[in-house]
């Protein structure tokens, strides 16, 4: 009763989960252009998710696992016959691909050859995670598919699920449900932290999946897959948010009908990238003087992505403004010395020294 109360009144006055303001980009997350100043920038179109086996780096990209050459161009390891949606290590050297049919497959390891599948209704895998004997499985929603995420947003949809599959057994458990897209595992010590991108926040389970306690909230963008550091976790965010966005998402009229009467391309949402046509929202905003986009301009995608400290602080931010080339941050890891990134929006991956990262950039 007391939350029905809260939320009438937050509806009222405009303020909470009703509020239409986001919060800036400050502290930790003040903004930079590292991503656009990285050394090695290398195209990779459809660059999605990005794991190590075996101590080497590999892509998932369209149906396909990539390799690095040594050059730094990219090749195909090996396709499968649906879309790769997620990749994860298992041990030192296995893999488990997630497919968008909803099964999970392992390559290499103790487990290789093995294959899973949590259940025939998940089929919009966002992220997974191994830790010893099992894998963690996020599915987005129950539906939409994840190229659908957009839908899912602007539906307003809590449908997604948290799933743990045992490795020996292939017994599957949905451990958690109703969360707003989660895209994002870390599995720690203390149990599992996961993104929940439509509440803008990272939230810890409870051993019985419930909400325990939210250890990072009221993100400026929406947050996707979490990896591990050397100190902390990387996190991920995939798309910004906007007043523009969240003004529509509390018009329920209006999204019903853009919906159903306006091509998916032009819609008033975030976007992985943005700026492709001048139909889109916000563009006219965004060219300023002699065609030229101000890094400030208004936009509806960027890159970000964060390093967290251990108890999930954002310490460091890497971005690509509104101007620059690497939005869409899909995926973000740190490996041989250098911290990796998959800007899916511009379809290129961006590698720096794990030095360089320091976000003090202006």
């Amino acid at each position: 009763m007391i939350g029905l109360l809260s939320r009438t009144f937050d509806n009222l006055l405009g303020r909470g989960e009703a509020a239409v303001t986001v919060p800036p980009l400050d502290g930790a997350l003040r903004p930079n252009r590292l991503l656009d100043q990285a050394p090695s920038r290398v195209p990779l179109p459809g660059v999605d998710c990005l794991a190590v086996q075996n101590g080497a780096l590999v892509a998932a990209a369209g149906s396909g696992v990539h390799a690095p050459l040594p050059d730094g161009r990219w090749m195909v390891r090996k396709t499968y016959g649906s879309t790769v949606v997620c990749l994860a290590a298992v041990g030192a050297d296995g893999l488990a691909v997630a497919l968008d049919s909803g099964y999970v497959l392992i390559e290499g390891g103790p487990f290789d050859g093995r294959r899973y599948r949590a259940d025939p209704a998940v089929r919009c895998i966002t992220a997974i995670a191994a830790t010893e004997g099992a894998l963690y499985l996020a599915n987005g929603s129950a539906t939409n598919g994840a190229d659908e995420w957009q839908r899912d947003l602007l539906e307003q949809n809590a449908s997604g699920s948290l799933w743990r599959i045992d490795l020996d057994s292939g017994a599957a458990t949905r451990i958690a449900n109703g969360l707003a897209w989660p895209a994002g595992i870390a599995p720690d010590p203390s149990g599992i932290v996961v993104s929940e991108a439509w509440r803008h926040r990272l939230v810890r389970l409870d051993p019985k999946g419930r909400a325990d306690r939210v250890v990072l909230a009221d993100l400026p963008g929406y947050p996707g897959r979490l990896s591990p550091a050397a100190d902390g976790w990387w996190l991920s965010l995939f798309a910004p948010r906007s007043q523009l966005v969240e003004f529509v998402l509390r018009e329920p009229a209006y999204r019903r009908r853009m919906m159903a009467e306006v091509p998916q391309p032009f819609w008033v949402a975030p976007k992985l990238r943005s700026g492709s046509s001048y139909y889109e929202p916000l563009q006219g905003g965004g060219v300023k003087h002699l065609g030229l986009l101000k890094p400030w301009a208004p936009t509806m995608s960027f890159g970000l992505c964060a390093r967290l400290d251990a108890s999930f602080q954002p310490r460091v931010s890497l971005q690509s403004r509104a101007d620059g080339a690497a939005h869409g941050v899909t995926s973000v890891i740190e490996h041989g010395g250098e911290v990796i990134v998959a800007a899916r929006g511009d379809g290129v991956v961006v590698r720096m020294p794990l030095a360089d990262a320091k976000g003090d950039a202006a």
